[in-house]
């Protein structure tokens, strides 16, 4: 089975009427003399569940026959104008008609595990214009398309619908480019798309009718404001799953804030949104989430950190042979993590949770009413803020490591939670949130580190005791972990006047 290639798509798409020309693209900014033109003839059958929630979710799934590159393409939203397009030779051994099983399992949190169907057969005969510079390297691409989309109809065959657009490509042209170009058009009359793709708007009488959660505008009570930030904290985690399938830097750092983000607020405000049984229900959930892809982060974590710490520790002896036992010992974990990380988001647990998810927000959305008062939220930020001073004075007077170890822990674990119950409401008070959140990051970024140090102290150790241990790293690691010891001790009196800040500042946000 052959490896999705990865392209970025930088496009844009305007309406054009039967009649309307594409104007002169002569005199571009980097374009040498005319564009080239050509024909093409494209026909492409997407897929989609019967709840369309590829397309619900800006992403498109299709079988391209026809043009440069025939074959499977899913493209997903990457940013204003911007694609990321996963690209699939076709693979001869399966229907074509069959997905292939890269794309399904990558989409696997967006579909919830529905089956990808064809929704629409989309055909289209495109006049291209290929802007070059003077080298024959294509800057941009502008495209004429008459479209012709056949939709399934329940009962009565499909609904054919064909009209004209016109679309822009950035290829290895810069922005000046892209918005010269978009000038050009706009000068002739010719206006942006409301639709950010051919199958939307083939299918946009039946995107509006199919259920879904709604979403409100942002409004001043808490109820609609935590809606709002559920929502999107629940699209933050689906996205950031993509990037975890794709084994894309930072991606599982990114699904696990957005599910301690979703439970730091249910744990604040959820009793007040729906009963508690459910809401306990999903904060357990998400912990577990957390905790599946705990190993494949730390592992991440740790092998940079002592790696960077290492390469800054030039007293070190032998620092190859210490390097090369860091790689060893990392590599073995990372090659047990992934896998697991991978196990939970292909369980039935996590397609559960993502489900769970949705009927929250719906069923929260339906009630109209529920939600704690402005009141409500500065009295639980109030306790949280008396929660965390606690933890930090039980932290100060640890008499031992192992007991300032585990009590800064909490401390830090606590203050993530009210940075996110401080995050959820921000428009309350938006100046004093912004505010409160500028001095927390310091606060936390101490807490964070002095947590990072000591879980390399524990990884050092566990280097030291594994019978493969060779004789020639021991100095250097007990070297390392030395540093994360002084590390530690180090940062252990910042705590204090970190929090102090970050309080002063936290309590303008409910007075």
């Amino acid at each position: 089975m052959s490896t999705a290639t990865s392209v970025s798509e930088v496009e844009r798409k305007y309406e054009a009427g039967s009649e309307q020309q594409i104007p002169s693209l002569s005199g571009l900014p980097g374009v040498d003399g005319e564009p080239r033109r050509d024909t093409v003839q494209l026909s492409a059958l997407y897929y989609d569940t019967g709840e369309l929630l590829l397309l619900r979710a800006g992403i498109t799934l299709r079988r391209r026959e026809g043009g440069d590159d025939a074959g499977w393409h899913l493209k997903i939203p990457a940013g204003t104008d911007e694609r990321t397009e996963l690209q699939l030779a076709p693979d001869a051994e399966l229907p074509e008609t069959e997905v292939p099983r890269e794309f399904a399992e990558l989409l696997t949190a967006v579909t919830r595990g529905a089956a990808l169907n064809p929704v629409a057969l989309i055909s289209t005969d495109r006049e291209r214009q290929r802007l070059v510079d003077a080298a024959g390297t294509t800057l941009a691409e502008v495209v004429s398309d008459v479209v012709i989309a056949a939709v399934p109809e329940k009962g009565t065959g499909s609904d054919e619908r064909v009209w004209r657009e016109i679309e822009v490509e950035l290829a290895a042209g810069d922005r000046n480019l892209f918005d010269a170009i978009d000038s050009r058009l706009t000068d002739a009359g010719i206006a942006r798309s409301d639709a950010p793709s051919k199958l939307r708007r083939a299918l946009g009488d039946a995107v509006t009718g199919t259920p879904r959660p709604v979403r409100r505008t942002k409004g001043s009570t808490p109820r609609t404001l935590l809606l709002e930030y559920l929502a999107a904290q629940k699209d933050s985690l689906v996205t950031a799953d993509l990037g975890v399938r794709r084994d894309l830097e930072e991606s599982v750092h990114d699904l696990r804030v957005s599910a301690r983000r979703i439970r730091s607020v249910l744990q604040v405000y959820g009793s007040s949104l729906r009963d508690q049984e459910t809401v306990d229900d999903l904060i357990v959930e998400l912990r577990w989430v957390g905790q599946a892809l705990g190993s494949a982060r730390d592992t991440e974590v740790q092998w940079s950190r002592l790696v960077d710490r290492l390469g800054g520790a030039e007293e070190i002896p032998d620092r190859e042979v210490v390097r090369a036992r860091l790689d060893e010992y990392f590599s073995g974990l990372a090659a047990t993590a992934r896998p697991a990380a991978l196990a939970a988001l292909n369980s039935r647990r996590y397609l559960d949770l993502l489900a769970g998810l949705d009927t929250f927000l719906v069923a929260v959305e339906a009630s109209g009413d529920g939600g704690p008062s402005k009141k409500a939220v500065a009295k639980s930020l109030r306790t949280l803020s008396k929660s965390v001073h606690k933890r930090v004075r039980k932290a100060a007077s640890a008499t031992t490591r192992a007991e300032r170890d585990a009590r800064t822990h909490r401390a830090r674990k606590r203050a993530k939670r009210m940075r996110y119950a401080i995050e959820a409401t921000r428009s309350l008070t938006p100046k004093a949130s912004d505010r409160a959140q500028t001095k927390f990051k310091g606060f936390q970024d101490v807490l964070g580190e002095y947590q990072d140090a000591v879980v390399a102290r524990d990884h050092i150790l566990a280097m030291v005791a594994e019978d493969q241990h060779s004789a020639e790293s021991s100095l250097g690691l007990g070297m390392l972990l030395q540093r994360e010891l002084d590390r530690g001790d180090t940062l252990t009196p910042l705590v204090k006047p970190e929090w102090k800040t970050a309080r002063k500042a936290a309590r303008k946000v409910w007075k």
